[in-house]
């Protein structure tokens, strides 16, 4: 598949509208299916089906205890004669009004989770090591934002609404499903937070929750329509995800997925738009980035390795040392991160953390990007994720993936440089691009 997302978010955006446009663009719903399976949640599972929000066709996607929707039947399924009251748009709070998960609790379903717990259950899963990875770190950016909402410590903070099954579903099936597709860039329009406000199990609250609203950090949002259009999930879907925000970009669309919620909206389809495409041929793409620095002179040299580690676990898009001579003639290292935005207060926390250092500062730079395509090479111990870089069309670089590199070394005993070797020569065969096996996630 192509490596360019784009998400047009006119209506705000949730996890289950996430998945239903992803599907709608094309990802196999067995993607979904497996990761919520290894999940070992009794009596879930999920469905995908052809609907319309607003007279603009999509897909809806939902989560099924006992093969039951836990949100309760879509409008279309009602009885004619049955009269709504309110307008049912919470997601996972529990509001009236459009992308509503909020009946599980009037169906015995569940009622929330402590983000320990979820944790614990995605560690334990069978999950491929990435899609636990992601996972984790989407489950972990939202536990702190509701920690810091609501003033609780992070590891005693307890998920309501977004610790019910549905949610939990949505944010794991996110997870899959963005590791298959394998997108070198993401990208997303302003985004349509909604207004009003919300019931959920701290009370009314005004919209965005206090939670969401943490979440959107560095991301452009509007409020335009009554209720909640941007749900937690949603939020740190974007905030984790999105490379950059703004208009329709440059790219040569190939698929384009709606994703649609569970209610109609008044005035607007209830639905999130997917484009999957390439960059198109051009002079590259700009994008802005967070460079986070400090100088450290008093941290062992195996310390500067896990900090690197930690940082780029933690969403960092590089890491990288520089020698310094500091005052007083001290010699040491200056460590620069570079970073989404809105992961740069995060990111800022976590490299004083590690490193010991009383400070830090932060800019933003622009970046030109080279478009990039993924595929995959064939070695005689397996097969090779490749990437090669182009601008304006010219070629620039290509090289093969480390970690696929290492893990053929690994499960093969072959020394490293002997797969790596046969990878390179592998992608030398390759005249262009056509030539690349491009895989389902590449």
């Amino acid at each position: 598949m192509p490596g360019h997302l784009h998400l047009d978010c006119f209506s705000g955006l949730a996890g289950d509208m996430f998945l239903g446009a992803c599907l709608d663009a094309g990802l196999p719903l067995a993607v979904v299916e497996e990761a919520i399976a290894a999940l070992g949640l009794d009596g879930v599972s999920v469905e995908a089906r052809k609907a319309s929000r607003g007279g603009l066709a999509g897909t809806r996607f939902r989560v099924l205890v006992g093969g039951e929707p836990v949100e309760g039947p879509d409008p279309e399924e009602e009885p004619v004669h049955r009269h709504e009251h309110g307008h049912d748009h919470g997601h996972e709070h529990g509001h009236d009004h459009g992308h509503d998960h909020g009946h599980e609790h009037d169906h015995g379903h569940d009622h929330g989770r402590s983000l320990a717990e979820i944790r614990g259950l995605i560690e334990r899963s069978p999950l491929p090591d990435d899609v636990r990875a992601l996972a984790g770190r989407l489950f972990a950016r939202l536990g702190e934002a509701e920690a810091a909402a609501h003033g609780v410590p992070g590891g005693d903070v307890h998920l309501h609404e977004v610790g019910a099954v549905d949610s939990i579903a949505d944010l794991v099936g996110a997870a899959a499903a963005f590791v298959h597709l394998a997108p070198d860039r993401v990208t997303a329009s302003r985004v349509n937070v909604g207004g009003g406000t919300v019931r959920t199990a701290h009370g009314e609250l005004p919209v965005p929750a206090p939670a969401t609203a943490r979440l959107l950090h560095g991301i452009p949002t509007y409020g335009s329509g009554g209720g909640e259009l941007l749900t937690p999930t949603g939020a740190v879907l974007l905030a984790e995800l999105v490379d950059g925000f703004g208009d329709w970009p440059a790219l040569e669309p190939e698929a384009i997925g709606y994703g649609l919620g569970r209610k109609e909206t008044p005035g607007r389809p209830n639905a999130v738009r997917l484009v999957r495409g390439r960059a198109a041929a051009g002079a590259g793409t700009p994008a802005r980035v967070a460079v986070i620095e400090t100088e450290v002179d008093d941290l062992p040299g195996e310390g500067f390795g896990f900090l690197m580690e930690r940082l780029l676990a933690a969403g960092a898009l590089d890491v990288y040392f520089t020698p310094v001579q500091m005052k007083k003639s001290r010699p040491g290292t200056l460590v620069t991160a570079l970073a989404r935005p809105a992961d740069r207060d995060r990111l800022a926390a976590l490299l004083l953390a590690e490193s010991g250092s009383l400070g830090c500062r932060f800019h933003e730079a622009e970046r030109l990007e080279a478009e990039r395509e993924t595929g995959v090479v064939a070695t005689p111990w397996g097969e090779v994720r490749v990437k090669r870089a182009r601008l304006a069309g010219r070629p620039l670089a290509a090289a093969p993936e480390y970690d696929d590199c290492r893990r053929l070394a690994l499960e093969t005993g072959v020394p490293w440089r002997e797969v790596h070797r046969a990878a390179v020569a592998a992608l030398a065969g390759c005249q262009d691009t056509s030539s690349l096996d491009l895989p389902p996630g590449g």
